[in-house]
């Protein structure tokens, strides 16, 4: 499936995809950053609150970020839809996510999913390898 990037700023362009987390209660669409650096996908506490999550109930990780702090998430095994594909991903919550949006990292998607970018055209491929 070939994803267009989003224009963040005049001419400038990101790999943000929408997708889609449920939970026992509610789905809801959200937008994530495709990090291929990322170990784990990791979305903002709002977004497990919107899902009727206690996202302090998920397996702690404390991840090593760029400048040698840690931060802590919350891993879960969610049902999502991403690219027309539904399955079962794990994705953390984090209170100290520093940035703005939500990241897609490779666990659960990228050996899911063959991702390439192209950032020559501002699109990414992600073609469905299977679960």
């Amino acid at each position: 499936m070939k994803i267009p990037y989003v224009e963040i700023e005049k001419d400038e362009y990101a790999p943000i995809v929408r997708l889609e987390l449920s939970s026992a209660l509610r789905s809801i669409e959200t937008e994530a950053y495709v990090d291929s650096g990322a170990s784990y996908s990791i979305f903002k506490v709002e977004i497990a609150e919107m899902l009727k999550i206690n996202y302090l109930k998920g397996r702690k990780v404390l991840l090593t970020i760029g400048d040698g702090a840690h931060m802590p998430i919350y891993l879960h095994n969610l049902p999502v839809k991403f690219a027309d594909h539904a399955f079962h991903a794990r994705v953390g919550f984090s209170d100290k996510l520093g940035i703005e949006f939500n990241l897609l990292g490779r666990a659960s998607f990228f050996d899911k999913f063959m991702i390439c970018f192209n950032d020559k055209e501002n699109f990414l491929n992600a073609t469905w390898l299977g679960i």
